[in-house]
């Protein structure tokens, strides 16, 4: 089961998904039958409880999806329990305050670091994959920032909330 907050900009609506199996969802506490269908990689048909619907969904620079709902243009935020706990963890609650550590958000292996000591990075960019419970979770610069300091090498073991790396 995976969970998802998404919240529509501008508006104050969010919603709480979660992903019960392959075909059905729950949304706020209702239960929907669905299918998707990719056409593209940002086409798809989505099914719900028997009606059709044609998306077209576009990451713009912002991290906001746009998504296009029969020429309707919908831009909204969808973040999973991981981005959640990661955003928590890396201390990204606003611009006005931002942290300078990133700290494992679970226990794990890390399976690739794609980042080096004194290397820049723009927000979004994978720092690197977080291996747990067979499934890889990459880990994304919250800012554009530097790396001060690694403290984790590929292919070792890190525990929740141990200090993976530190940012200038």
């Amino acid at each position: 089961m995976k969970k998802y907050i998404t919240k529509i900009e501008n508006s104050g609506i969010s919603a709480e998904t979660e992903l019960v199996s392959a075909s059905k969802a729950v949304v706020n506490g209702v239960e929907y039958d669905y299918d998707v269908k990719f056409l593209t990689p940002d086409v798809m048909i989505l099914r719900v409880n028997n009606e059709n619907f044609y998306l077209t969904c576009v990451e713009d620079d912002d991290e906001l999806l746009e998504v296009n709902i029969d020429s309707d243009v919908i831009r909204l935020s969808c973040k999973s329990e991981l981005d959640l706990l990661v955003e928590k963890l890396a201390g990204s609650k606003g611009d006005s305050k931002v942290k300078k550590e990133v700290y494992s958000p679970m226990p794990g292996i890390i399976k690739k670091l794609n980042v080096k000591e004194g290397q820049q990075v723009k927000k979004g960019e994978v720092l690197f994959v977080l291996e747990a419970m067979k499934m890889e979770n990459e880990i994304k610069a919250q800012k554009d920032c530097v790396i001060k300091k690694i403290n984790v090498e590929p292919l070792s073991s890190v525990e929740k909330n141990e200090l993976l790396i530190m940012l200038e």
